[in-house]
C-alpha cells in the first residue's frame, strides 16, 4: 500500500506540535542566543574574578550545578521560594505563579520557542529573578549553569 506525500505532510503538521511539546530540539536562534548568554558569562565571570582578584572560576558551566540552582529554596520575606517554586521541577512544564495563580509557559528552550530568542529580555528576567530570590543579580557562572542547565531539559 503507497502512502501519498500529502498524506505524510499532514501527518508531519500533527507530529511536529506533538513531539515539540514533549521536549522538541532548540531552534537555531535560541541556540544562537544561548550560545552567545554563555560566552558572554564565561567572559564576564573572568573578568569580574581579575577585578576581585580571585580565583578564575570554572567556565565549564555545568547542567547539574544549574539544577541544584534552580531547585535550591531560599527563604524570603517568610516565604520558601525557588524557580522551580513557580516553574515547577520540570522547566518543560507549563507553570504557576506563586502569588497570581497565573500560568506561565514552559522555561526550558526546547519546550517554548518563545524563551531564550532575545539577550536583553534574558537579563531583564535574571535581574528581576534573581534579585526577587537572592536580594541581587545573579553571578555570572549561576547564569551560565542555570542556562546549561535549562539547555540540557527536553
Amino acid at each position: 500500500m503507497k502512502i501519498s506525500h500529502v498524506y505524510l505532510a499532514l501527518l508531519g503538521l500533527v507530529a511536529a506540535p506533538a513531539a515539540y511539546a514533549e521536549g522538541g530540539a532548540i531552534s537555531d536562534k535560541q541556540t544562537e542566543v544561548l550560545q552567545q548568554l554563555l560566552t558572554f558569562y564565561a567572559e564576564q565571570a573572568v573578568t569580574d574574578a581579575k577585578e576581585n582578584d580571585e580565583p578564575i572560576p570554572d567556565t565549564n558551566f555545568s547542567a547539574d550545578v544549574g539544577r541544584k540552582f534552580y531547585l535550591k529554596r531560599r527563604t524570603w520575606q517568610s516565604m520558601d521560594r525557588t524557580c522551580s517554586g513557580c516553574h515547577t521541577d520540570n522547566p518543560a512544564s507549563i507553570g504557576k505563579h506563586i502569588e497570581t495563580d497565573k500560568p506561565i509557559k514552559p522555561l526550558a528552550p526546547a519546550a517554548n520557542p518563545e524563551r531564550f530568542t532575545d539577550i536583553e529580555k534574558v537579563e531583564k528576567n535574571f535581574a528581576t529573578h534573581c534579585m526577587d530570590l537572592y536580594k541581587r543579580d545573579c553571578y555570572p557562572h549561576e547564569k551560565g549553569n542555570f542556562i546549561a542547565y535549562l539547555m540540557s531539559v527536553r
